[in-house]
């Protein structure tokens, strides 16, 4: 008489030979599917990571953008008030790096005075 495995889809010669078999599959499959499931909480657990080391680097980002917003602000008003008292301000540079925060617009209303 032979014996199936129905996970082998063997045959056995004796019962416990399928039945070992079929034990062994049984363990295979578990540590297979174990395997999976650590991998995929692995895959989740480094996707998690990025999301939050992204967020953190965008809210860094956004602080610099806010504090260079308020130092222009702050350079704009200064500017103005030295304007409006002296008519006239004088800057020389030879570094175009000094100027890219800047507008052209704000540039040149400051030069022609339109």
């Amino acid at each position: 008489m032979k014996y199936y495995g129905e996970r082998t889809q063997k045959l056995y010669d004796t019962e416990k030979a399928c039945m070992e078999a079929e034990a062994k599959a049984k363990e295979q499959e578990n540590l297979e599917k174990i395997k999976k499931e650590r991998e995929l909480a692995l895959q989740k657990e480094q996707a998690l990571k990025a999301a939050a080391e992204r967020k953190a680097m965008a809210d860094k980002v956004e602080e610099a953008r806010k504090a260079m917003i308020d130092a222009q602000k702050a350079y704009k008003e200064a500017l103005d008030a030295f304007l409006a008292k002296y008519n006239t301000y004088h800057f020389s540079t030879s570094n175009p790096e000094e100027i890219l925060p800047v507008s052209i617009s704000d540039l040149l209303d400051k030069i022609f005075r339109w």
